[in-house]
């Protein structure tokens, strides 16, 4: 296949990187902002470089010509809007959306020209959207519209696989006290602090979730009973270690803020609300002995202490 040198001159003003094959995948032109996108000149690659390399895998160069001769995606001969991935001299892969055509008819093919829209920018976009939409900003912490959806994956991968899911349910002891005489600013600083406390204390499979005011999820995956409960336990301590409002501290003010803490677990089998809802009522057992404690929930039983 061979390119104008009309063709040739509108390619390389275009704003997209163009590339175009011959009938044997061998790269025949490489604009100016292919260049610049994948890292290689069009001087070394024009001729040389099968079209293969600029993929992540083979099997995407083979999709994408199966697409192009079926009339499943714009019709024979051609491709529109596929997302895909290119891969840069350096190995950093990019996201793409990729129109195509065939150069040729169904018995006369002679190679193709693409045109590889850059996605980066929408693809960081959409995710900071997406984190904003499940991320409650004071904590830091996911919100409970996420919390809902997480649990019940969680809840089908344990079924699934056999593994125990814990969940862990914490409540602010006093915070409305020092909300009303240390003002909103200085409670707002709590939820801050737990939420950054979470986030460190947690493994990395963990997630951590402001479920309403002052109340928090922590939901563990492939966690026993006693994992589950050496976690609160710690957690608990360390706040205690931390914050000066706990009871580990004399404050002039005579604030005392504390951590009541509900725990059970699952292995999967039942509705999402009781799994929910028996951390919850071990956090109101804690709540009720005082506060400042431990309480695990098992099913068809009273939250036990620990």
């Amino acid at each position: 296949m061979t390119i104008s040198i009309e063709q040739s001159a509108l390619t390389s003003i275009c704003p997209d990187p163009v590339i175009a094959v011959d009938d044997a995948g061998i790269v025949t032109l490489f604009n100016p902002a292919a260049e610049k996108l994948l890292g290689y000149s069009a001087a070394e690659v024009v001729g040389e470089l099968h079209i293969a390399v600029v993929y992540p895998d083979e099997s995407v160069a083979r999709e994408i010509v199966r697409l192009m001769i079926s009339d499943s995606s714009g019709g024979f001969g051609r491709l529109e809007g596929y997302e895909t991935f290119i891969q840069t001299r350096s190995g950093e892969q990019v996201p793409i959306r990729l129109s195509a055509s065939l150069i040729g008819g169904r018995g006369d093919r002679r190679g193709s020209i693409g045109f590889f829209h850059d996605m980066s920018q929408q693809k960081l976009l959409e995710a900071n959207l997406k984190k904003l939409s499940i991320t409650d900003d004071l904590s830091g912490l996911f919100n409970q519209r996420y919390f809902f959806s997480q649990v019940a994956r969680e809840m089908g991968r344990a079924k699934r696989y056999g593994a125990e899911l814990g969940l862990i349910c914490i409540d602010l002891d006093g915070f409305k006290q020092a909300n009303d005489r240390m003002g909103h600013l200085e409670g707002d600083q709590i939820i801050r602090a737990l939420g950054a406390l979470f986030n460190d204390g947690l493994r990395e499979s963990d997630q951590a979730f402001r479920y309403g005011g002052d109340e928090f999820m922590l939901l563990l995956p492939n966690t026993s009973r006693e994992h589950a409960l050496q976690l609160a336990d710690r957690l608990q301590r360390m706040f205690n270690g931390s914050c000066v409002y706990s009871p580990d501290f004399e404050h002039d003010s005579g604030v005392v803020v504390s951590l009541s803490v509900g725990v059970s677990t699952s292995v999967g089998g039942e509705p999402v609300d009781y799994f929910v809802q028996r951390a919850d009522m071990a956090m109101y057992q804690a709540k009720q002995a005082g506060g400042n404690c431990v309480r695990f929930f098992q099913q068809d039983r009273k939250a036990e202490p620990v």
